[in-house]
């Protein structure tokens, strides 16, 4: 990376024809006539948090940062960075890095910034990646510091249980005024992001503050960015293009909106553009689609720009937005990579050639692009090359070698630039716009994220059967790449081979994980023992050519052919997967599935079917035969309110009760890693399909899910379990069976706290203290903002519990629009019982999961649940309440619970 292979003629680079800078200035076909303030070549000479400082004192009132939970004005985002950056700089020495281990919240760019203020870089955690990929980053990285919440305390220990650890959620946000932050040179290490590497590891990217900000000013000064803008982008804050875009609007003085796509189907998406005034969107392109796809309407007219990149952007794509979005709104193609920025353009669909795919744009001032042949000579006019950048603005180097080569290029201004070589293939069109048309190495582009199918192949062949290993990329037909491996096995390997292969690679991140795997004699070499990657390429051709032909599983198998829904699931399978089903046991997530494809998948079968469904269709039904049998169930109209979870008979069942909004979608990622020999069913609210009206008060929940249960279980023991206020309903339930004469041996609350009304005086008197001692360590003017932004944070919170879908016609306020009518009704519902429920007395040990994240102010679980059971026993899980339940904490949570229940049972 930013290396010249040594065989290459430095004199033939520097007589290269260099490209000239683009013919357009960079708001050429965007908004040329919006106002905005310029970012001026001399800021780039200034540190990050110096341009920060000057958008600080010019928007001090005004909102930086929101997410669902929370917002930071700039005044609150500055006293936050200055404080933690105090931190920092006390604990840690110049140069040495930072590790940011935080969700895509508020705190995470507040983190960011600390470090620059502190003088230290950073290097900014994926926490939606396996845990094992996380200890590999932290020990590529090795950091100094490690920077999270108390839901990340334990992530950390466990990956780098010697690296310190500094809470910010504990921190004040008040700085004292005595403390300056320091002043990092713009051509130090800023910023240190984590891409897949050929050896199968982490491979460091280093970017100065120089670099970073000239992307800044290419934003800015191109899509004319100013205060007035709200942003949106759905890019992971740990890369480069999150990184961008963070610091882009604070130093714009405009806002920025932080979601994780991860956790929001694409209709929420939607909804947050329109709710949140979102003026500017950032999206790959396998994003873009599910969001925009299923629209019923045109997106917020306030929506006037999307910028994409990071994938192959298609003329269909152009055209599906250009049918969503207003008129006057504009569509950015942004070309990069993490090492450079190159080009990018605003689209001009009367540039549209024969290509299906856009074209990647004009060069950017600030760099110099040449395209090279296979002898590293200028390529011939016209035709294809691999594209080189020579600027001041490529990355440093990795973190573990921080060291460039540098050439003598003709004059001394830039001797000091850096070359890089992209590896990919590209000519110049007569109108002077860039077309990619691949790539001359094996690296490739999985949803937005470098991948080199070498390192795959290298985490493959870890294991001790496999002998050989070949993976190529393959292309669907809307601009997406699926990951295929192709597996030669050592004599004696079992049939399960490919099985347990997917399973080894849940522990690499989701972008290197194939989703596709087939068993072979030989991988195909050339003579000098590398793969021959045209003869795989012709495998997998006529692979897929078979796989044509089997569209509906095999009749053998499962006997489909006169069942109007498996046969349409069947087909939607294999045009999302790319492999035709062979047996109903087939998991979709174990055959390439991930969370794009989930979106897509269940987006085909609504419009297939006609019918709503919830994104978490799949995860509690993953495979093809429980896919098939639930959508059976949702064409009935009986209500069934115990779903099977996890199957199990070497112990008595655990009965899990769904939270607020009566779904049990949420309650599937810890049973299905749970090692509890039992069963595990789900027990969801009545209520849930448009003609059934939901239970009013908990007692009546209470009585019909027992009906269920002793239906199943007509004798004890019996073990309950609750999230949130499904906790209240297990309790009630408890009590119920305690008075009858049952055994109760498992009574477990996951971050249970009853109505307010029901709180004893202590608790009372213990919130009021702390909120006043929280009040009275910010300064008075900040008073009245911290008032309403908690009233504000409770609504919120409510919105983003129940929030899903858009409703047909239903008359509710704003805020809580983009909930599906069903579980709008439902969380309502649910909310009046808690609020009606007054707990009595269970005569038997609670277990109260507590939340490690959990808003420090309000009361604990054992204070207001003491009096209302004859023992209490506490476990600490990590997570906040939203969060304590899916990853990265579903392992924790479900290790907790199955130990709990173990230690019951053996009692």
């Amino acid at each position: 990376m930013g290396k010249l292979p040594i065989d290459v003629d430095l004199q033939r680079l520097q007589n290269l024809d260099w490209l000239d800078t683009s013919p357009h200035p960079l708001d050429w076909n965007g908004p040329r006539d919006r106002p905005f303030v310029e970012f001026r070549p001399d800021a780039l000479d200034r540190p990050i948090v110096g341009n920060l400082q000057r958008a600080v004192a010019r928007y001090a009132d005004r909102e930086a940062i929101s997410d669902a939970h929370s917002s930071i004005c700039f005044g609150e985002l500055w006293e936050g960075v200055c404080r933690l950056g105090q931190t920092v700089a006390a604990q840690t020495e110049p140069g040495e890095l930072i590790a940011v281990l935080l969700p895509t919240r508020s705190l995470s760019p507040l983190a960011m910034l600390a470090c620059l203020a502190a003088g230290r870089p950073f290097a900014p955690v994926d926490m939606s990646q396996p845990d094992h990929w996380i200890a590999q980053t932290l020990e590529s990285t090795r950091p100094a510091l490690i920077i999270g919440s108390g839901e990340c305390r334990e992530l950390a220990r466990m990956a780098a249980p010697a690296v310190p650890f500094v809470d910010v959620t504990r921190l004040p946000l008040t700085a004292p005024g005595s403390w300056r932050p320091a002043d990092l040179s713009p051509d130090a290490p800023a910023c240190v992001l984590l891409t897949s590497g050929s050896t199968g590891r982490p491979k460091t990217v280093v970017n100065c503050q120089r670099a970073l900000q000239q992307r800044v000013a290419q934003s800015i000064n191109g899509a004319h960015i100013n205060a007035a803008d709200r942003l949106l982008t759905l890019a992971p804050l740990a890369s480069i293009v999150g990184v961008r875009d963070v610091i882009t609007a604070l130093l714009a003085g405009a806002s920025i909106h932080l979601l994780d796509p991860q956790r929001a189907p694409p209709r929420q998406i939607l909804s947050v553009i329109g709710s949140q005034a979102i003026t500017i969107l950032f999206a790959a392109p396998a994003l873009l689609r599910p969001i925009f796809r299923d629209a019923r309407e045109r997106a917020s007219p306030t929506l006037r720009l999307i910028r994409t990149g990071g994938e192959t952007t298609l003329w269909s794509d152009i055209d599906l937005l250009r049918s969503r979005l207003s008129p006057d709104a504009a569509i950015q193609s942004i070309y990069a990579a993490t090492e450079a920025p190159m080009t990018q353009w605003f689209v001009d669909e009367s540039c549209r050639g024969e290509s299906p795919h856009i074209p990647i744009g004009y060069p950017l001032p600030g760099n110099t692009l040449a395209i090279i042949d296979e002898l590293g000579g200028a390529a011939a006019k016209g035709k294809a090359g691999e594209l080189i950048v020579r600027s001041p603005f490529v990355s440093l180097g990795s973190w573990s070698e921080l060291r460039t080569v540098v050439h003598p290029l003709g004059s001394r201004a830039s001797s000091m630039q850096r070359v890089f070589h992209t590896g990919d293939l590209v000519r110049v069109r007569s109108d002077g716009l860039l077309e990619r048309l691949g790539r001359k190495d094996r690296q490739v582009k999985v949803r937005g994220v470098r991948v080199e199918l070498e390192g795959v192949e290298t985490a493959v062949r870890c294991h001790p059967l496999v002998r050989d290993v070949g993976v190529l990329a393959r292309a669907t037909g809307e601009g997406e790449t699926t990951l295929v491996a192709y597996v030669s096995a050592r004599e004696g390997a079992p049939e399960t081979l490919l099985d347990e292969l997917r399973e080894s690679m849940r522990s690499s991140p989701q972008s290197m994980r194939p989703s596709l795997w087939y068993r072979v004699d030989e991988i195909p070499r050339l003579p000098n023992f590398k793969l021959d990657v045209l003869a795989l390429r012709t495998l997998d051709e006529s692979r897929v050519e078979e796989e044509k032909r089997l569209v509906e599983p095999p009749s053998c198998a499962l006997a489909l052919r006169s069942d109007c829904i498996e046969s349409t699931v069947a087909r939607i399978w294999q045009e999302v997967l790319q492999a035709s089903v062979a047996a109903a046991e087939q998991d979709f997530f174990q055959m390439g599935g991930d969370s794009l494809k989930a979106i897509k998948f269940v987006s085909e079968l609504e419009r297939a079917f006609g019918i709503e469904l919830p994104v978490t269709l799949i995860n509690e039904a993953p495979s093809f035969g429980e896919l098939c049998a639930v959508l059976k169930q949702r064409r009935t109209t009986r209500y069934v309110p115990l779903v099977l979870l996890k199957e199990g008979e070497a112990a008595p069942p655990v009965y899990f009760i769904h939270g607020l909004g009566g779904n049990v979608a949420e309650l599937f990622p810890v049973a299905r890693r749970m090692t509890y020999p039992g069963a595990v069913f789900g027990v969801q609210a009545r209520g849930m399909r448009r003609h059934e009206t939901p239970h009013l008060t908990v007692e009546a929940m209470a009585a019909e899910y027992l009906r269920a249960i002793k239906a199943r279980q007509p004798q004890g023991p019996y073990c309950l379990c609750g999230y949130s206020f499904g906790g209240l309903v297990a309790f009630e339930m408890a009590r119920r069976l305690k008075q009858s004469g049952d055994t109760v041996d498992f009574v477990g609350l996951i971050d249970t706290i009853p109505s307010s009304f029901a709180w004893p005086l202590c608790a009372w008197l213990g919130l009021s203290r702390r909120r006043l001692a929280c009040m009275l360590s910010a300064p008075v003017r900040t008073w009245p903002r911290a008032s309403w932004r908690a009233g504000a944070r409770m609504l919120t919170r409510l919105r983003d519990h129940l929030a899903q879908r858009q409703p047909d016609g239903l008359p509710v306020p704003a805020l809580l629009r983009s909930a599906p009518a069903s579980v709008l009704k439902v969380g309502v519902s649910a909310l009046l019982a808690s609020a009606r429920y007054r707990p009595g007395f269970y005569a038997g040990e609670l277990t109260l999961f507590t939340a490690t994240g959990r808003d420090p102010t309000l009361p604990s679980p054992q204070v207001i649940w003491h009096r209302h059971a004859l023992a209490l026993s506490v476990v600490p899980t990590a997570g906040c309440h939203l969060t304590m339940l899916s990853a990265p904490n579903a392992d924790q949570a479900a290790a907790s619970l199955t130990r709990r229940l173990a230690h019951h049972g053996q009692r």
